[in-house]
């Protein structure tokens, strides 16, 4: 029995660069909770971006793991917080700044729901290109501001090359973080050891369920770690060739709202019965 879902954001319950989740995602999503099924993302975003892609709708966001396991949320109390270490963030500063078109982007702790960051070492009109593409209100700055920070992101235009040659630049340059990407051409930042898998840990601790007792919804590099955890794993018609052979469900697209064929299913049945993989 599925007594808890978790569900990826961008591209997997929401295309990237839309501002609200569908209504018929919405309409399941509280269906499921009606049925005694407790939801939450697990994505990279954070409170405040979630409350806006979920129309202020914050019972849809109390449990969660947010911010790519730097955050854990339970009941609307976080039992963990991790932030990234600001001299960490200028060493991958100093090292992205011969490379064209890369750079730092840093997202403040203390935030609202304008969803601010930091441009590091950029002009306005690259910055501009990804708040448009990944939903923020950019400022440009000449160095990371000294303040916490709880999340980071990587600009890197371009092939796939230029994506290897970022990791080699980060992995050299601090070693304590690590870099995964949600969509081409960005990259999240999380200190070694932090993820959405690391979350889940604390998060079915506090909740009393287990790892058979979990689904989990996503579609790229960053979901990999907690689809592995989770019998119930569960990709979207639209992820990445390595999520697709990982998940033991497959869905139909996020242009199909199809996490919300599922979440009724587990609604009405309190099971996950499609989209088996052969």
């Amino acid at each position: 029995m599925i007594k808890l879902v978790l569900s990826d954001m961008d591209n997997t319950l929401i295309p990237m660069g839309n501002a609200r989740v569908g209504e018929r995602t919405v309409a399941a999503i509280h269906e499921l909770m009606d049925a005694g099924v407790r939801f939450g993302p697990a994505t990279g975003r954070d409170y405040f971006e979630l409350l806006r892609f979920f129309g202020m709708d914050d019972s849809c966001l109390q449990t969660g793991i947010l911010s790519n396991g730097k955050r854990v949320r339970v009941d609307g109390t976080y039992v963990r917080t991790v932030l990234i270490p600001r001299d960490a963030l200028v060493k991958i500063d100093e090292a992205l700044r011969p490379e064209p078109g890369m750079f730092l982007v840093c997202y403040p702790e203390d935030t609202n729901l304008l969803n601010p960051a930091y441009g590091v070492g950029t002009t306005a009109e690259e910055l501009a290109v990804f708040e448009k593409r990944t939903r923020f209100t950019g400022a440009v700055v000449d160095e990371v501001p000294d303040e916490p920070f709880i999340a980071a992101t990587i600009a890197c235009p371009g092939p796939p090359e230029r994506m290897d040659r970022c990791r080699a630049i980060v992995s050299e340059a601090a070693p304590e973080l690590r870099i995964v990407s949600p969509v081409p051409e960005w990259f999240d930042i999380m200190p070694q050891g932090v993820s959405k898998a690391s979350g889940l840990e604390p998060l079915l601790e506090a909740l009393g369920i287990t790892l058979d007792e979990v689904a989990v919804f996503g579609d790229a590099e960053n979901d990999l770690e907690i689809l592995r955890m989770v019998r119930h794993s569960v990709a979207v018609a639209n992820a990445t060739d390595e999520v697709l052979e990982t998940a033991r469900y497959r869905v139909g697209p996020v242009s199909e709202e199809g996490v919300a064929d599922a979440l009724l299913e587990i609604a009405r049945t309190g099971e996950l019965d499609i989209g088996v993989r052969a």
